[in-house]
């Protein structure tokens, strides 16, 4: 891990030149802890590759990076077990094979990033609670991910990011809950994706460009909640191939997006419970590449390019329930949706400034979603399944 922290007036320029390699041998972290009747219970499980953060006070930056995991595995495991939990439950386990933070205030980011992770390897995330009897406020969370990179500015004039992502390794990620009455809330959310990426900026003028590609056997995203009774419970899943995020405002944005995804995604979510309370949400949502643009007060120029092919993706939710709680308004909605390219980009409608786009999609994969729901009696109950080849969206209200 590197870590920099520089404080430096508005005309110095910070110039780092990173370079990690991971050679040989696993990097993995696990917790199993026990309790009986308790208060609050916590894990935070994280096994990190390469991992680099760059924080700028009040200053330029120049960042060249360059991160490979060549031949090592990851896996992080977080199990809880508790007999009660009166305020508080969570289990969570993060695995990320390459990550890098550059962030600064007031000044202009120039980044060139390559990450890389190589064939015949895993990185994976295993996040677990167990509850004998019942739970206030339980949650599992499980994050894999094989390269990530957040490039963040606040007020710089400034931000070039020429970033290049390459997965070869399967992605697995499984969050669960199990066992007793899960009270006042329940949240169970796995998300596993091959290659990600966010840059924002403010007052910023903003030039991305991106090649992502994903090309391990499979990303796996995996949830379930079983209970006798629950109450607000929420239960999710995220598979991904490729995804980029742009979010700016008051000044100009150029993205110019390669993203090609041979991976199989799949999303799983299972949910078994008895008496449903509440407000309660199971869902799938598995998508080869997707990236969104959007901009405030200010125009959007974007080249898209998108391809997903390979055996295909899919959107699992299946849902068993008896009867609602009868107490209030209680509802049970069950989604799954699949992609296999999707782009969005959005400009205020109020704040000025228009969209230029050259999109250009090609899905040759299978896109199944399917829902099944076995509910008892109760308020309202509601199933979807949405699949979709490609998606382009584009919502501004002025423009050319």
């Amino acid at each position: 891990m590197i870590i920099l922290s520089v404080a430096s007036y508005a005309d110095d320029t910070t110039d780092i030149d990173n370079t990690q390699l991971l050679a040989d041998g696993p990097y993995i972290a696990l917790l199993n802890q026990t309790v009986g009747d308790v208060s609050e219970t916590a894990g935070q499980v994280s096994a990190l590759g390469n991992t680099l953060s760059v924080d700028i006070t009040n200053g330029d930056t120049i960042v060249s990076n360059t991160q490979t995991v060549e031949t090592s595995s990851g896996y992080a495991e977080s199990v809880l077990n508790a007999d009660s939990a009166s305020w508080t439950a969570a289990s969570n386990a993060t695995a990320i094979a390459n990550s890098a933070t550059i962030t600064t205030c007031c000044g202009s980011i120039d980044a060139t990033s390559t990450q890389t992770v190589g064939p015949n390897q895993s990185v994976g995330a295993n996040a677990a609670l167990h509850v004998n009897d019942w739970a206030l406020n339980a949650s599992a969370a499980a994050l894999a991910t094989g390269n990530a990179i957040d490039l963040q500015t606040w007020f710089g004039p400034s931000l070039d990011g020429v970033i290049t992502q390459t997965n070869e390794a399967t992605i697995m990620s499984d969050a669960h809950i199990e066992g007793g009455i899960m009270a006042d809330s329940a949240i169970v959310a796995a998300t596993a994706i091959a290659n990600t990426g966010f840059a924002g900026g403010e007052a910023t003028t903003t030039y991305i460009f991106t090649e992502q590609l994903s090309h391990g056997s499979k990303v796996h995203a995996r949830a379930s909640l079983d209970s006798p009774d629950v109450e607000d419970a929420t239960v999710a899943t995220t598979a991904t191939g490729n995804n980029f995020v742009i979010e700016n405002s008051f000044g100009f944005v150029q993205a110019d997006h390669w993203q090609d995804n041979s991976s199989q995604i799949v999303a799983t979510t299972d949910v078994n419970v008895g008496v449903w309370n509440g407000s309660n949400t199971a869902s799938s949502y598995a998508v080869g590449n997707t990236n969104l643009t959007s901009n405030i007060g200010s125009d959007i120029l974007l080249d898209n390019v998108q391809v997903n092919a390979g055996i295909g993706v899919e959107a699992t939710t299946n849902f068993t329930g008896g009867s609602a709680g009868g107490v209030g308004f209680d509802q049970q909605i069950v989604s799954a949706a699949a992609f296999g390219n999707a782009v969005t980009a959005f400009v205020c409608p109020i704040c000025g400034g228009g969209i230029t786009a050259n999109n250009n999609q090609t899905n040759s994969a299978d896109i199944t979603a399917t829902t099944t729901v076995n509910a008892g009696s109760g308020n309202t109950v509601v199933g979807s399944a949405t699949a979709i080849g490609n998606s382009a969206t584009f919502l501004t209200t002025s423009g050319h």
